[in-house]
């Protein structure tokens, strides 16, 4: 991998999990901190592209001391945490299709837990689910029913199965009802290659999708998409990673998404990939 001219000022995109942060899903490999933080010493802009929630999100953005535009929920939130210049995009599920879709007959006592989110706010129905476990350094969601304490749109909906049973059937079936509003997908997109016996609804507007978000920060940024570079790991970023000039895989991440990518990392996430890449490309 090389660039054709190290002396321009570059945006660089990261996701967390599986790619900027360490397998422990919350420290960051020294070599990959300081060599972000170098790249924005030396003029290059770095913004964090992640499936996480905003709560989930900002002490990781403070830790890099960014103060650049924050994408989260795979592209579903776009702000600009520091200087509030830039007008705050949300790209909602209205109220009426979130419970909607909690109420389908499809999902008739198959439903063990459910999140929902929307720009500062989370709600959990069971916080002492294990799959749900949100980092300990960031703010809690708090506890509700969705149906009965959630009011207004939401941003995303995680919803965990009490059984694989008919499991594609489910995915296919609320895709057909609600398609014009959401996308319905599993966690396979997030590297889980076995659905297990208890998968992952994860549910988003339409158009949400890490590479329209990629092409409104390279908007907003003046770059050029060619000239920008992206670092990820997993199926939900795919399209940044196909959008960008400069995508690159991480090692340790989903042989499909290699496929797509212009170039790979040498190292895993754990060993501090991302950092690595970035030395070899700049230096």
């Amino acid at each position: 991998m090389q660039l054709k001219d190290k002396n321009k000022k570059r945006l660089i995109l990261i996701d967390l999990d599986g790619t900027t942060l360490k397998n422990d899903h919350i420290s960051i490999n020294p070599i990959t901190k300081n060599a972000l933080q170098d790249a924005i010493k030396n003029g290059h802009t770095v913004c964090i592209c992640t499936g996480r929630s905003l709560k989930d999100t900002l002490h990781i953005y403070n830790e890099l001391e960014l103060d650049s535009l924050l994408v989260t929920l795979d592209g579903g939130h776009i702000s600009d945490p520091v200087h509030r210049n830039f007008k705050r995009i949300v790209l909602p599920i209205s109220e009426e299709v979130t419970k909607g879709i909690l109420r389908h007959p499809i999902l008739k006592g198959k439903i063990e837990n459910i999140i929902v989110e929307y720009y500062h706010t989370n709600m959990i129905q069971n916080p002492a689910d294990n799959f749900f476990v949100v980092d300990s350094n960031a703010e809690q969601p708090v506890q509700g029913n969705i149906l009965k304490d959630w009011n207004g749109p939401c941003s995303n909906i995680i919803i965990k199965l009490n059984t694989n049973l008919n499991f594609f059937n489910v995915v296919d079936t609320l895709n057909d009802d609600f398609g014009d509003a959401v996308k319905v997908k599993s966690n396979l997109i997030y590297g889980i290659e076995n659905i297990g016996e208890k998968p992952i609804l994860i549910i988003t507007n339409k158009f949400v999708n890490k590479g329209f978000a990629a092409e409104m920060v390279a908007q907003y940024y003046n770059k050029n998409i060619n000239d920008v570079i992206a670092f990820g790991d997993q199926m939900n970023d795919f399209e940044m990673i196909q959008t960008v000039g400069h995508g690159i895989a991480l090692t340790s991440g989903n042989p499909k998404l290699k496929e797509v990518a212009w170039g790979i990392t040498d190292l895993s996430n754990e060993d501090g990939g991302l950092g690595d890449t970035l030395n070899k490309l700049f230096k």
